[in-house]
């Protein structure tokens, strides 16, 4: 940090702003004497913050201000503004650059500005506190700051050592703390004043307030007593009361526990469900696995018998079916040429006729044999087809009777999955609301939650707020409790001089003293006189030394009283013996006259009061005395008068009968009787006021302590209501999470149930198309059986005997016959006709279809080699045999959960049952209630009081012989107390609530003054510590700087008393070449002035300090000390700014830039400046 600028204007002779730029180095000023170099000095140090004027050279602190010439009008103001370049940050800112101005006007308002903001003075002076800079520090030092290093105290010189070691601020501190510690220690001494003031009245009061509370325990027993009489009444529905609680309670807990087993069975349910579903899976996949082996047995069999059948025929018949084959062929080939040439002819008759002669060429033809052949291959094939059809229907019927189980089961399986899948969608919604109702409680716990942290923050400054309050209203508290101790020993001592009659003669004092020797003493007029406060001087100057005398009833009584003080030679006495004395009065007409008269306050007589039988005192005395408020009206007054009578001002001027005229005032303010009565009366009103302020203040105190400590105990209340609000905050969260887990648990369970529910649907789906096939299969079959018997019957005809087939020969042609005789009749028959022949080849195109399907179908043998019916058996035996295991463990677990069900549903109705109980309890309560509510009402009315607060205090237990009894003694105890003062209580708990406080008070000062005195005592600790590392270094220091300027020699620095750090003084010796070694008092003025140097160079080695002010210091040095001096100084160069005032040449020379200061007008300093290079 260095020193750049300084402006300065109107202060001393610096009358034009002057404005002084220093560069780093040297800066040395000249001028002749009294050109006005030390104001420049005395300027820095103002406006650092000097506020000694005798310092500055000054009486009085105006006298800075530039006071004119002959020439120049004296200056209204003075100003200086000083700068340093802060870009070290060697002072405590932030800025780079501070300002510091400081302003004073003649009216003596001053003005400090810190970087052009209104400061202090205290900010200047913390800035550079323990910085070594300063207004007392040693960067100034002029040559009498040399003077009074060797001239001064070794205990004085100390101030030097502790500037450079930084223990200002610990002695500030210090002093800070015992200013503290006196206060508390006054505070103390206060309170424990009212403490044994406190004391003196808790023991009375502590024993009046047992006798009240006695009292108030007898009276509290008579009243219980008095009131169980009517409770006793209530009593029976009370014992009801009780018992149906207990009812609902035990029906709450039965009602509790079948909840907790109806959900029991319920899960029981769900799991032996389960486990019923997988069985009816395992079974019907067994039953599936059961039909086809069951379809693959029937198969083999079958297939095994008409494979051998069919073999066999094949073999036997398979050239007869070629042949046949061809036969039909050919037939085929006839029936389409008679056909084509019956395209003519009606179709229905012509192909009767063609059948019926065909029949009949059949029956004359000669090959009837193969005819017979050919039906019994057709009837054979009709079996065949027959069997094959029959063993498809009988397949489809197994089916259809298996579906039909299976139906019934899917039927009952598809209750089971509705019923479950309404359970699912109620437990479903129940989860939904479930976890809504969670997430608004979450919601709502964190509303609650932000609630609760305004509130605690509200309560967090409302407690710092409160506490900040009871240390302010605590401190008024002592603050005005120490006034009005001062007040009350005040008052103390002026009723202690009241009592002994201090101020008062002698004989006056032993008068009153011996008052109740004789009793015709009433009292001096001071006490017989009661003056109003504005008119205690008037009347105190009317009445004189008359103040003084002494009352008495009778002229006997002073006359006794009078030998009585002439025999003890104890002094002279004036009596007033009220039977002795006349009252005395102003004219009539001069009262009205001056009445009239401006200024005129009244008679003296009248403006006092006194007792009936002491006015004769006040008329004798003050009768005929005037009292006016000013002496200019007194004495125009007095001449309208004629000067008749004494006039008295109120500010005590008299003027006498005839025109004397006494006043003025003396150098000692003495008070007289009537004024000390005054201010005693004043007095008492204020100590009773300040009392009464204090006790308004100590409630105040009080209350804002319990508001404290209650905000403080609502704290924590709130911040244990905030943690077990999060608690639960993060229980709501887990609970909304396991929620949503479960929802989404029982939402997969749904879609599981529907998809089984659909698979159901599927199944019944193709059931309901096994009918249809049966049907057509059945028609089919029937179908294939009528062929067969119409084969029947026409083998059967071929069978016949020959006669037969004659007759059957005959019956045809003469149906030949007829036919063509009825043709033109028949002719709607042709297109019948046409139609069967249609219908026959039809037939028999499906006849060779099934018998090509028939030879298809036929099962080669190689490909059953693998299939063995005896191993399909063997599995269908041991699966009809697992198949019955199953269903043994099915039917267990049907009939357990029948069994759970059925305990499920006696548990609801003994839930239900539970319930209603519980309903029909708590209506029973109800009406208990009720008929306890009106015996209460019946209480209240006829005594007063509530059934509950009755209720709690009623005695049980106690009969009523007993009760009356008891009534009786407690109603004589309390006679037998008498009269007691209940009030006892309440001022007890007043008083001991006061007493708790101050004791509570004096706890905390007797803390706060072990603080404080163990800061001091750490304060002292540091402070020596700091004082002697400092001290040493300097030592070292001093001893090295003085061989360097005295160019040899020693001197050292000794502690005078180094046991006690905090007060030891500092001793120089010094030995300059060729002398020995001796005390600084000791060598000649100039081997002290460089000595005193050479310690403030040690300094500087020591703490460095950014510039140093010296003002003439090596004025008593030869030319070889000052040259040496001067040199010296470059040492500093680099860490120190000098500004030097010097006469001397050598100093000069070594001057990096020289300033002059001239008074070309006078008394008006000017600046010049030259740099020494340039004048080089």
């Amino acid at each position: 940090m260095k020193l750049r600028t300084i402006e300065i204007s109107g202060f001393k002779s610096f009358a034009d702003n002057t404005k002084i730029e220093f560069k780093d180095g040297i800066t040395g000023i000249v001028g002749p004497n009294g050109s006005g170099k030390s104001n420049i000095i005395e300027a820095i140090r103002w406006v650092m913050g000097e506020t000694s004027a005798k310092s500055l050279r000054g009486g009085k602190m105006p006298d800075v201000i530039f006071s004119g010439t002959e020439k120049r009008k004296p200056l209204s103001r003075a100003s200086v503004t000083i700068i340093f370049d802060n870009s070290d940050h060697f002072l405590d800112s932030k800025f780079d650059e501070v300002m510091i101005s400081r302003r004073l006007f003649r009216n003596g308002e001053s003005q400090y500005e810190l970087n052009r903001q209104e400061c202090r003075l205290k900010d200047i002076l913390n800035l550079f506190i323990d910085t070594g800079l300063g207004r007392e520090s040693f960067s100034v030092i002029s040559q009498g700051r040399v003077e009074s290093i060797f001239n001064s105290k070794p205990e004085d010189r100390r101030a030097i050592i502790e500037e450079a070691a930084g223990v200002l601020e610990y002695k500030q501190d210090k002093k800070r703390a015992e200013n503290e510690l006196e206060k508390t220690s006054g505070y103390l001494e206060r309170v424990n004043d009212l403490i044994v003031e406190l004391e003196k009245q808790v023991q009375p009061l502590e024993e009046q307030a047992a006798v009240a509370k006695d009292y108030v325990q007898q009276k509290r027993r008579f009243d219980i007593l008095d009131q169980t009489k009517l409770v006793r009444t209530i009593n029976s529905n009370s014992e009801a009361q009780k018992q149906l609680a207990v009812q609902r309670q035990e029906q709450k807990e039965q009602l509790a526990q079948l909840r907790i087993k109806s959900e029991a069975l319920a899960d029981q349910r769900e799991k032996i469900k389960k486990v019923i579903s997988e069985q009816n899976h395992q079974k019907d996949q067994l039953q599936i696995k059961l039909v086809k082996l069951n379809r693959l047995e029937q198969q083999l069999e079958g297939e095994h018998d008409l494979r051998v059948e069919r073999q066999k025929y094949v073999d036997q018949e398979k050239e007869r079916l070629v042949s046949e084959q061809q036969v039909l062929k050919k037939q085929l080939v006839e029936k389409k040429a008679s056909l084509e040439a019956a395209q003519g002819q009606l179709a229905a008759v012509q192909q009767k006729l063609t059948n019926t002669k065909q029949s009949l060429k059949v029956l004359e033809s000669d090959h009837l044999e193969q005819q017979k052949e050919a039906l019994k291959r057709e009837i054979e094939d009709l079996r065949a087809e027959y069997v094959d059809q029959l063993q498809a229907l009988t397949s489809l019927k197994n089916q259809y009777n298996f579906n039909q189980q299976d139906r019934e089961r899917d039927q009952q399986q598809r209750q089971k999955i509705q019923l479950t899948m309404d359970t699912l969608n109620e437990q479903i919604k129940q989860r939904k609301t479930e976890c809504e109702n969670l997430e608004h409680q979450l919601l709502t716990l964190k509303d609650a939650n932000n609630v609760q942290q305004e509130r605690i923050t509200k309560l967090t400054k409302q407690r710092d707020r409160l506490q900040a309050q009871y240390e302010k209203e605590r401190q008024q508290w002592l603050d005005g409790s120490n006034v009005a101790h001062r007040a009350e020993s005040k008052l103390e001592a002026l009723l202690n001089l009241k009592n002994e009659y201090t101020g008062f003669y002698q004989g006056v004092r032993a008068v009153l003293q011996q008052k109740a020797q004789f009793r015709g003493i009433v009292g001096p007029v001071s006490e017989v006189m009661n003056v109003p406060a504005e008119y205690t001087v008037a009347i105190e100057t009317a009445l004189g030394n008359q103040v003084q005398n002494v009352v008495v009833d009778t002229d006997q009584t002073a006359k006794s009283i009078i030998e009585y003080l002439k025999k003890n030679r104890l002094g002279r006495v004036t009596f007033l013996p009220k039977n002795a004395l006349s009252q005395r009065s102003i004219r009539e007409d001069t009262l009205q006259k001056v009445k009239k008269m401006p200024g005129f306050v009244g008679v003296a007589a009248d403006l006092v009061k006194v007792k009936d039988d002491n006015q004769v005192i006040s008329q004798y005395l003050l009768g005929t005395t005037l009292i006016v408020d000013t002496l200019q009206n007194a004495l125009i007054i007095s001449k309208q008068i004629s000067r008749h009578n004494r006039i008295i001002t109120l500010a005590g001027d008299v003027i006498g009968i005839g025109g004397t005229m006494t006043g003025g005032a003396t150098k000692g303010n003495r008070t007289g009787v009537l004024q000390q009565d005054q201010e005693l009366k004043k007095l008492q009103v204020q100590v009773t006021a300040m009392k009464t302020k204090l006790a308004s203040k100590e409630t105040e105190v009080q209350k804002i302590l319990e508001q404290g400590q209650a905000i403080q105990s609502e704290l924590k209340q709130a911040l244990e209501e905030q943690h077990q609000a999060e608690q639960k905050s993060s229980e709501l969260s887990n609970q909304v999470s396991l929620e949503n887990d479960r929802l989404t648990e029982l939402q997969r369970r749904l879609k599981a149930t529907r998809f089984e529910l659909s698979q159901i649907d599927d199944n019944e789906n193709q059931q309901n198309d096994l009918p249809a096939q049966i049907a057509n299969l059945q028609q089919e079959v029937q179908q294939i059986k009528e062929n067969t018997t119409a084969k029947q019957d026409e083998l059967a005809l071929l069978d016949d005997d020959v006669d037969e087939r004659q007759n059957r020969i005959s019956e045809l042609r003469i149906e030949l016959a007829r036919l063509k005789e009825q043709t033109s009749q028949h002719q709607h028959e042709v297109n019948t006709l046409q139609t069967t022949i249609n219908d026959v080849l039809e037939r028999n195109d499906e006849i060779k279809i099934k018998i090509q399907q028939l030879d298809e179908e036929l099962i080669p043998e190689n490909d059953l080699k693998h299939l063995d019916i005896d191993d399909i058996r063997n599995q269908l035996a041991e699966q009809n045999q697992l198949s019955a295991q199953l269903q043994n463990n099915f039917e267990q677990n049907q009939v357990q959960q029948d069994r759970i069900i059925a305990d499920y549903e006696i548990t609801q109705r003994q839930l239900h049952q539970a319930e209603s109980q519980l309903k029909e309890i708590e209506g029973s309560l109800t009406l208990v209630q009720s008929r306890i509510e009106m015996a209460i009402d019946k209480l209240t009315q006829e005594y007063e009081q509530t059934f509950e607060s009755v209720q709690n205090v009623i005695i049980q237990n106690i009969e009523d012989e007993s009760l009356e009894r008891e009534l009786k003694l407690l109603r004589r105890g309390l006679n037998e107390l008498g009269t007691v003062n209940l009030g006892a209580i309440e001022e007890y708990d007043r008083v001991s609530t006061r007493y708790n406080f101050l004791r509570d008070q004096k706890n905390d000062l007797a803390d706060s003054k072990a603080q404080l005195e163990q800061s001091i005592a750490e304060i002292d600790q540091e402070a020596g510590q700091r004082f002697k590392q400092t001290f040493d270094q300097v030592a070292e220091e001093f001893s090295s700087v003085f061989v360097k300027m005295f160019g040899g020699g020693k001197a050292e620095l000794e502690l005078t008393d180094p046991d006690n750090l905090l007060t030891t003084g500092i001793e120089i010796k010094a030995q300059p070449p060729g002398k020995k070694l001796q005390r600084l008092s000791l060598l000649s003025g100039g081997e002290k002035s460089l000595t005193a140097i050479t310690l403030l160079f040690a300094i500087l080695q020591v703490k460095p300090v950014p510039f140093c002010i010296l003002d003439e210091v090596e004025a008593a040095f030869d030319d070889a000390n000052v040259e040496r001096f001067a040199k010296y100084l470059k040492n500093f160069q680099g860490t120190t700014q000098f500004i030097v005032i010097t006469h001397r040449k050598g100093t000069m020379m070594e001057a990096d830039v020289l300033y002059g200061v001239t008074m070309q007008e006078s008394g008006v300093s000017k600046m010049v400046s030259v740099s020494m290079d340039e004048a080089e």
